[in-house]
């Protein structure tokens, strides 16, 4: 979502007449687009802002920190990063060509934190990449007790279903074979009738999309139509991924994830007989408070039993403001080693999910030049690579004939 927003700054900027530069010394501004979700994030940010300050201090520069992060700790920002010139929340980006005349022509600060009902629409990017992404809601009303993006993005918002298509079909004529649609929670997506299944299968059909995928799915939202739409539309991609966080049912409940565990096994059953071949992954939180070690098992023989393809690994991070921060924490030393056996067992699982690749013939979209060849993706959102090399966009058949590490090797058929 954060290459997304940056993608439409990037378009609000070069509409007023800027231009990218391809270097930090070379450019009269710089944005930092930031991210909440997790505390390591906002630190890599911070650390990078500090970074900036020399650069700042030459004449006719402007530094500008926008996003989650900024919303959440601009007066934090302010105070300790005293060059920054202006903060801006993720709702605030069609400002930017005005306020940054005011901060070249006056040297004044800017704090513009206010969520409102944002959508961005009307923004149609070019993009010279393979693949890319088309934000189709804003805003989440779920309110996990773990999460901070509700209290930063704000609630809930559908984009227009004409404008969703208008920005896909600008995305095809200048290139890109593979979209994401991207949401909090694409499930909820619901505008003027249209809900995410119909608009799933509106975009499959009415745009010349080579490859179409959907990010993130909600499990307490999932359906069998969802399903259905991609069985029957062979340009929407068989990759499922659908957060678990945790396998314990007292867990979910804190968590406020609205889901049982025997709900979300039934899920993947459906998914697993209708779609066999699918790819399917997803998230999981290690350390959440108060879970015990009998909970963190239940986490473990959920993931071995479903064996997913890929996970995202996490340990818990307190968010401040959230529910889940009211909770005592468990001991750093505790996470730590939990998160280090999941990894240690999860990597099991890809590595054997991989070879089983072996022999076996994808269609692969090849995105770019990879040391010794070309790397690209498979439907089920596996990276592959060859040896040859090959034109950046261009889509063969693929025997896998071997693993490196984690990814799979393989020749043109």
């Amino acid at each position: 979502m954060n290459k997304n927003d940056s993608d439409v700054i990037q378009e609000i900027l070069i509409e007023e007449n800027y231009l990218p530069a391809e270097r930090i010394e070379e450019s009269d501004i710089v944005l930092v687009n930031t991210c909440s979700v997790r505390n390591h994030a906002e630190q890599r940010a911070l650390g990078y802002i500090s970074t900036l300050k020399k650069w700042r201090e030459k004449k006719g520069k402007a530094l500008g920190v926008v996003g989650c992060m900024a919303k959440r700790l601009a007066g934090e920002i302010i105070s300790k990063y005293p060059f920054v010139d202006f903060i801006l929340g993720p709702d605030s980006y069609r400002k930017i060509p005005r306020y940054l005349g005011s901060i070249i022509q006056g040297q004044t600060k800017i704090i513009d934190t206010e969520v409102g009902n944002e959508l961005y629409t009307g923004i149609c990017r070019k993009s010279k990449k393979v693949s890319d992404f088309v934000s189709i809601t804003r805003g989440c009303n779920n309110f996990c007790s773990y999460c901070i993006v509700p209290f930063v993005r704000g609630g809930l918002r559908s984009r227009p279903v004409e404008d969703i298509l208008k920005e896909v079909n600008e995305l095809v004529s200048s290139g890109v074979k593979d979209i994401t649609l991207l949401g909090q929670n694409v499930n909820e997506y619901h505008y003027q009738g249209v809900d995410f299944p119909k608009l799933l299968e509106i975009v499959a059909r009415e745009t010349g999309i080579f490859r179409l995928r959907f990010l993130t799915s909600h499990p307490k939202d999932f359906d069998e139509e969802i399903i259905r739409v991609i069985k029957e539309n062979k340009n929407i991609c068989e990759w499922f991924h659908l957060p678990l966080q945790s396998g314990s049912d007292r867990i979910l409940r804190l968590m406020n994830r609205k889901y049982s565990k025997a709900d979300y096994l039934i899920k993947i059953e459906k998914i697993k007989k209708n779609i066999p071949d699918a790819t399917i992954t997803t998230d999981i939180i290690v350390g959440f408070p108060t879970e015990t070690e009998d909970e963190f098992n239940e986490t473990i023989e959920l993931i071995k039993s479903i064996e997913f393809d890929d996970a995202y690994m996490y340990r818990y991070s307190y968010r401040p403001g959230t529910k889940a921060g009211e909770y005592p924490s468990l001991p750093e030393d505790v996470i730590k080693e939990r998160l280090k056996i999941l990894i240690e067992i999860q990597s099991q699982i890809i590595k054997k999910k991989t070879e089983q690749m072996i022999g076996r013939t994808y269609e692969v979209l090849f995105e770019e030049k990879a040391e010794n060849g070309t790397r690209g993706k498979t439907r089920g959102n596996k990276d592959v690579i060859v040896t040859q090399k090959l034109r950046i966009g261009s889509v063969y058949k693929v025997l896998i004939t071997g693993v490196r590490g984690r990814t799979p090797i393989g020749e043109i058929v």
